[in-house]
């Protein structure tokens, strides 16, 4: 029976250290700075289209005004405005013309209705999703763009994307305050 059991506890210790060795090795496998931003933005783009899936339509307009609220946007601003920035930033990195009808940071003003804002907002994604993959790891400078109302005047394609992370994340936050306000659970909220 000793020999069975050390048997067994071998082939368990030779088992686990390859797993361990395995997952050490895809730890610390290089990734592309690319890589780094896309494994981001897949995170962030489903959690900011489920928080705009939440909100009923009829509350698309909600803004707070319990407290000291001046000027602040919308909940369907703050998605069109997100947008607006993907579009932005995206070009930036990508050197492309202006993209999704942007007037300064505030998107589309022909987008009005959530299913059209939901769309806007995939198309921005996608569009940042494809500017990201072009990001290299030298980070050569690129000009910025006279449309782009932000930003030093040459910066690496890896900051612009950073910047529009750090950026879609502040947004998010407030969305989720937005939805919270409404007696709404955020989508990442619910077990």
């Amino acid at each position: 029976m000793n020999r069975i059991a050390a048997f067994v506890a071998s082939v368990g210790l030779l088992g686990g250290a390859q797993l361990t060795r395995a997952q050490t090795d895809r730890l610390t496998a290089p990734r592309t700075n690319a890589a780094i931003v896309l494994s981001v933005l897949d995170m962030q783009a489903p959690r900011v289209l489920a928080v705009a899936e939440a909100m009923p339509e009829d509350r698309y307009a909600f803004v707070p005004s319990n407290g000291t609220f001046t000027s602040v946007r919308s909940f369907s601003s703050q998605l069109k405005h997100i947008a607006a920035d993907l579009y932005l930033d995206g070009g930036a990195i990508l050197g492309d013309s202006l993209r999704g009808n942007v007037v300064g940071e505030d998107g589309d003003s022909t987008v009005k209705s959530k299913a059209e804002i939901i769309v806007y907002l995939r198309g921005a994604f996608a569009y940042m999703r494809r500017a990201a993959a072009t990001i290299d790891d030298a980070n050569t400078l690129v000009d910025r763009p006279s449309w782009l109302p932000y930003g030093p005047p040459a910066q690496a394609r890896l900051r612009l994307a950073i910047t529009d992370l750090a950026h879609t994340d502040d947004h998010y936050g407030q969305l989720v305050e937005y939805l919270r306000m409404n007696h709404i659970v955020p989508p990442g909220s619910k077990p």
